[in-house]
């Protein structure tokens, strides 16, 4: 990876990574504090609100990436591009505004959720107005990361200052609106005097937009349908305890994967871009890279999170939530098919406009998830849930690496792959062996800790390739750095 792409992943993880310590810093506060009803009142209504943020965004942040970075050096391309990806997701947010409000009024079961989800839903506008998806295609994650860390301080904040009871659901509900979008309204005036003066216009060439956004929008909900419906057939089948008990599973499994996507996500402009000029030998070297270094470290935090699943989710959100523990081992087997499903969709298909092949696999694969869901869910309850999402992420990722494969030569990952697999089960005996440590908070420390030395010395001795190149050019910049502070 080059030192600009290596720069943006860092500060895009960085960024991430923020967004994620806010909710652990205050998750198991407020998981103490709400309740189990109250957090699955809360996941019930971002589940089910979460369809209404798919239709305001309609698939244009993924299609203004893709397209925009070939206008990005023409000041007046690029505004007027801007302009009508802008206006078409004003009109798409206008559109789901007025489903969601016709469908809160004629679903008597929606009601108890109607405050939460009108709260939340002030988040698709916001999202519109934001714009972020241009600081994507000038790879400007600077201003991201400075910003995120604002509205998480400030939010952490408000949330000790105004959450102190069970009555407080809808306080919470504003801080993390808050901390979700609140940035977005100074990304708007950001984006405008920095890059391009875009504004509202009908002037829009829908016959080439529409086709493509609404290929990668049918997609996404797709995803929407097998990533939410597992909570959404809970709170019809069973109750809020156990949505909040399947949410905090959910939750932490997301930690881990929006960590790593964070890294996957600075790719897609270079990818957008190779493919554009066909550029297929300089693909395969470039994302042969990023598989090997994605493996290297997904795969151990994977089998780290399935180790210490029942230590998480007590150390997270405490003892009441244990039960939480089973649906997050299968979750952390699922982390895996789901990042490898990004990188081939949202790196390799997507850039290569194969929009319409990731649409139908995904399709197939939230039906095969919806269908298992109705079957199993009666009998398994928060397991079933779990367990459909590890088959429909495997369907997922098994389908687009059969159309991937021809951009990359596989024995350039299978010995790096091999090397982790190796450090990994021995990740796995280290976790084992751990549990007869008494003391709860030395044995989740000696886990880790010792994990990390064992799998290293794994990777050293296996000559790891992928990580001697990770060392030496860390080496090299921290060389670079220490440099700088003689002079």
């Amino acid at each position: 990876m080059s030192n600009n792409i290596a720069k943006n992943a860092f500060l895009n993880t960085t960024k991430t990574i923020l967004g994620i310590l806010f909710p652990l810093v205050t998750y198991p506060y407020i998981s103490r504090i709400l309740g189990v009803e109250n957090i699955g009142i809360y996941n019930y209504s971002y589940s089910f609100l979460s369809y209404f943020l798919l239709i305001g965004g309609l698939g244009v942040a993924t299609y203004g990436i893709r397209e925009g970075t070939q206008y990005r050096d023409d000041k007046c391309a690029i505004q007027q591009f801007v302009s009508e990806l802008f206006s078409i997701n004003i009109l798409a947010s206008f559109l789901s505004y007025l489903l969601l409000f016709i469908l809160l009024i004629a679903i008597p079961f929606l009601s108890s959720y109607s405050s939460s989800i009108a709260i939340l839903s002030i988040e698709i506008i916001f999202t519109t107005v934001g714009v972020s998806w241009v600081c994507n295609i000038y790879e400007d994650f600077f201003i991201i990361a400075i910003r995120t860390i604002i509205f998480q301080i400030l939010s952490l904040v408000l949330i000790f200052l105004f959450v102190k009871s069970t009555e407080d659901l809808n306080n919470y509900l504003i801080i993390l609106l808050i901390s979700n979008s609140g940035a977005n309204i100074f990304n708007f005036f950001y984006i405008r005097n920095k890059y391009c003066h875009f504004k509202f216009t009908l002037k829009i060439d829908w016959k080439r937009h529409l086709k493509p956004i609404l290929i990668i929008f049918s997609t996404s909900i797709a995803i929407t349908v097998y990533v939410n419906s597992d909570n959404i057939i809970l709170g019809f089948m069973t109750n809020d305890f156990q949505v909040g008990l399947y949410g905090t599973a959910v939750k932490i499994y997301t930690v881990i994967k929006n960590i790593l996507a964070a890294i996957l996500m600075v790719m897609i402009p270079q990818f957008s871009l190779l493919f554009a000029q066909k550029d297929y030998k300089h693909i395969s070297l470039f994302l042969s890279k990023v598989i090997n270094v994605l493996t290297l470290l997904m795969l151990p935090m994977c089998v780290g999170l399935f180790c210490l699943s029942e230590e998480i989710v007590i150390l997270i959100s405490g003892e009441e939530y244990l039960q939480a523990s089973l649906p997050l081992k299968f979750l952390s087997i699922a982390v895996a098919f789901s990042l490898y499903s990004y990188l081939f969709s949202q790196c390799v298909l997507i850039p290569n406009k194969q929009e319409s092949l990731v649409f139908r696999v995904t399709f197939y694969s939230a039906l095969l998830n919806v269908c298992l869901n109705l079957i199993l869910i009666p009998f398994w309850g928060i397991c079933a849930a779990a367990l459909t999402t590890i088959l429909a992420e495997l369907m997922t990722v098994l389908i687009l690496y059969h159309y991937s494969k021809l951009y990359f030569e596989f024995h350039k990952i299978k010995w790096n792959l091999l090397s982790v697999l190796i450090g990994c089960l021995c990740i796995y005996l280290v976790c084992y062996i751990m549990k007869i440590i008494n003391s709860f908070t030395l044995k989740i420390l000696s886990s880790i800790g010792v994990s990390i030395i064992v799998y290293i010395l794994c990777l050293f001795f296996t000559k790891n390739k992928v990580f001697s190149n990770l060392c030496i050019i860390l080496i090299k910049k921290m060389s670079t750095i220490n440099k700088g502070q003689h002079l």
